[in-house]
């Protein structure tokens, strides 16, 4: 169902674990609007929670964090 991701490779991306967080928080949130149960659907498929999803958007390079 649910795997954990490697928070490394996210903070990469992203720059630090703060945005790492933000970003994340605030992907999942959206997400949880658009469907309110507690697991979604990845491309793949599988099950995930949506934080998790979210945490793989950032890892994948879907979302990026808006530089000011």
């Amino acid at each position: 169902m649910s795997k954990r991701i490697p928070l490394e490779t996210v903070v990469e991306k992203v720059g630090n674990y703060y945005k790492t967080v933000h970003v994340a928080a605030k992907r999942a949130r959206y997400l949880y609007e658009q469907d309110s149960y507690t697991f979604g659907v990845d491309i793949k498929g599988e099950k995930h929670k949506k934080t998790v999803i979210a945490l793989l958007e950032i890892a994948e390079g879907k979302i990026c964090p808006k530089e000011k």
